[in-house]
C-alpha cells in the first residue's frame, strides 16, 4: 500500500506547471546572487584616529587660555561678572589638557574660585575637584595649599564636619605609621572635634600637636585649648 506523499499526485500538465514555476523561482531566487550590492554607509572605512596633541602643543593652548583669563581680570570692572568665564576656561584647561604640569595648579585656582569667590559658594564641585587632584595627582606638593583653601573655608563657616572628613585620612595615616608631617592636619581634625563637643578626641589631639610641634602656632593655640576643656569638665 503506497503511503500518500507530502504532494498529492499531479497529472502532466500540472507537472509541466509546476516544472515552469521551480524554475522561474529558482532563477528568480539566483538573481540577487549575480547582482552587486550598492555599497552603504556600513561599508565606509572608519575615519582615522586623531592624531595626539603632543605636550608642547597642549602647553602652548594652556598658555593662551591662561592669557586669556589674565586679560579678564585686567578688564573687568566687576570681577564677580568675569567668575563664570573664567571658571569656563580652568574647566577647558583641566578636562583638554591633562598631560600640562600648569593642570596642577589650575585645580588649585579653580578649588579656591569655587569656595572663595562665587556667591554661593560650589562646595560640591570644590570636594570633586579635590577628589579628581588626589586621584591624578596623589604625590603633587599642592596637595597642602589645596587642604589650606578648604580647612580655612570650612573653618570661616563653621563647616565642622566637613573639616573633620578632610583631615581624618591624615590622622588615620599619623595612628598607622606615628609620623606627623605637619601640625595643621591633626590641629585642624582636633578643632572639628571641639567644636562638634567630642572633648575626649579633641583633647588626644591637642596633646599630639603639643608634643610634635611646640613652637608652632598650632603648638600653642592647642595649649590654650587644653586649658578650655580643663575648665569645661569641671
Amino acid at each position: 500500500m503506497k503511503t500518500q506523499g507530502i504532494f498529492p499526485a499531479h497529472n502532466t500538465l500540472c507537472s509541466m506547471r509546476y516544472a515552469l514555476f521551480l524554475g522561474l523561482t529558482v532563477f528568480l531566487f539566483l538573481i540577487p546572487a549575480c547582482v552587486t550590492p550598492a555599497k552603504t554607509a556600513d561599508d565606509k572605512k572608519p575615519p582615522a584616529a586623531g592624531k595626539k596633541v603632543s605636550v608642547e602643543e597642549q602647553e602652548q593652548k594652556v598658555n593662551e587660555l591662561f592669557g586669556r583669563i589674565l586679560s579678564l581680570t585686567e578688564e573687568a570692572e566687576d570681577r564677580q561678572s568675569i567668575l563664570p568665564q573664567m571658571e569656563a576656561l580652568y574647566d577647558e584647561i583641566i578636562n583638554k589638557y591633562p598631560d600640562v604640569p600648569l593642570v596642577e595648579e589650575t585645580y588649585w585656582r579653580l578649588i579656591a574660585l569655587s569656595i572663595e569667590e562665587f556667591k554661593p559658594p560650589k562646595v560640591d564641585k570644590a570636594e570633586k575637584l579635590y577628589k579628581d587632584f588626589l586621584r591624578r595627582y596623589p604625590d603633587s606638593t599642592l596637595t597642602f595649599n589645596i587642604e589650606q583653601a578648604f580647612g580655612q573655608f570650612y573653618y570661616a563657616n563653621k563647616m565642622w564636619d566637613r573639616l573633620l572628613r578632610i583631615f581624618t585620612p591624615h590622622v588615620k595615616k599619623f595612628i598607622a605609621t606615628g609620623k606627623l608631617d605637619r601640625a595643621y592636619h591633626l590641629f585642624m581634625f582636633s578643632e572639628a572635634k571641639f567644636n562638634l563637643g567630642d572633648l575626649i578626641e579633641a583633647e588626644k589631639g591637642y596633646k599630639i600637636v603639643i608634643e610634635f610641634f611646640p613652637k608652632t602656632s598650632e603648638g600653642e593655640t592647642s595649649q590654650k585649648r587644653l586649658e578650655e576643656i580643663k575648665k569645661l569638665k569641671k
